[in-house]
């Protein structure tokens, strides 16, 4: 692991809320009529009886050449400029199989991907299971309460919103790559910090509970990377992880200049519409939510993971962002 320079980093991944909240056609991309067009044929050909008919889909690139171009330029806004990006186009009206194939069409384009969790599963449901944070092997997205920000264990993750919430569940982003240049002219001393790694433990359900040191922030060729996530740290705390004052003061430090208004952008996913973001420029965060009481209105957004086409410089700690090793099996229903 190289330490970060002590130098800001200047680049596209470096932005600020307060200059693209005015300015949504910066991020907010229609995707063109012909690559709709070819998204939906393509998806008449999957089986799409159930999620797991879906990723069993191998897609027919000799039929994308419109979309394979469109989400090669995503791809590249993605992982070498701004870090995000949002996409509409898919009418709200179509049902859910389809917007599902169509998903799973477009994270394939992107690159490969990868399993999210200990049953193998490439497209997971974020929804509220009724669970909470802090109790042993429970991840955020099974609950409805607030996410902090945080990083997930891939290059790229997409959200694909298939139901919003009666209130909340909002979409927060800001960027690490200015978090870190605040860092640097506020408190330099954390940044080594951080650098040197925060004791990290895994909530996954088939993992094991070994305590690991994770540096929050990386420089490789000049190339800054983050790994966060505060509730996953804050759980590990709570399970007996050994932190210094100072350990847990990078955390609220990090944490309110990532929560700053002009730093964090704000956004509410509809229907059909997918997020598309960096782990290694860029935080999200998820604000808590309130779901209807009919079983079909409640929230659910569809994640995908990413091993991406682009490669980044990164350290040995982030060798296992290439999927979650399989250790676990569904129950048959």
């Amino acid at each position: 692991m190289n330490a970060p320079t002590l130098a800001p980093v200047d680049h596209p991944s470096a932005w600020y809320a307060k200059d693209l909240a005015p300015h949504p056609e910066r991020w907010l991309l229609q995707m063109p009529h012909p690559v709709i067009d070819e998204l939906l044929a393509q998806a008449a050909r999957v089986d799409r009886d159930s999620v797991d008919s879906i990723t069993q889909y191998a897609i027919d690139r000799s039929r994308l050449t419109q979309t394979a171009s469109f989400f090669g330029e995503v791809e590249k806004e993605v992982m070498l400029g701004r870090g995000f990006v949002v996409l509409r186009g898919l009418s709200p009206a179509l049902d859910d199989g389809t917007l599902r194939a169509c998903y799973w069409i477009m994270l394939n384009l992107l690159g490969k991907p990868v399993s999210q969790n200990s049953y193998g599963e490439l497209l997971c449901e974020v929804k509220d299971l009724g669970k909470k944070l802090g109790e042993a092997r429970v991840r955020g997205y099974m609950t409805s309460e607030d996410l902090k920000f945080h990083t997930d264990r891939a290059a790229m993750v997409g959200l694909l919103c298939m139901q919003r919430a009666r209130s909340g569940g909002v979409s927060r982003i800001s960027s690490a790559v200015t978090v870190f240049n605040h860092l640097l002219k506020e408190r330099p001393d954390l940044v080594n910090v951080l650098a040197h790694g925060l004791n990290y433990m895994s909530v996954e359900e088939g993992g094991d509970i070994e305590v690991r040191r994770m540096p929050v922030f990386d420089m490789q060729d000049r190339t800054l990377s983050c790994r966060y996530s505060r509730n996953t740290l804050a759980t590990a705390i709570l399970q007996g992880a050994p932190y210094t004052e100072l350990e847990k003061a990078s955390l609220d430090v990090l944490d309110r200049l990532a929560d700053d208004a002009e730093l964090c952008l704000d956004m509410t996913l509809n229907r059909g519409e997918i997020q598309l973001v960096n782990n290694f420029t860029t935080l999200h965060a998820r604000t808590d939510f309130q779901d209807w009481p009919e079983p079909d209105r409640r929230r659910c957004m569809v994640r995908g993971w990413i091993a991406t086409n682009i490669q980044r410089p990164v350290g040995a700690h982030f060798s296992d962002y290439y999927g979650v090793a399989k250790t676990l099996q569904r129950e048959a229903a």
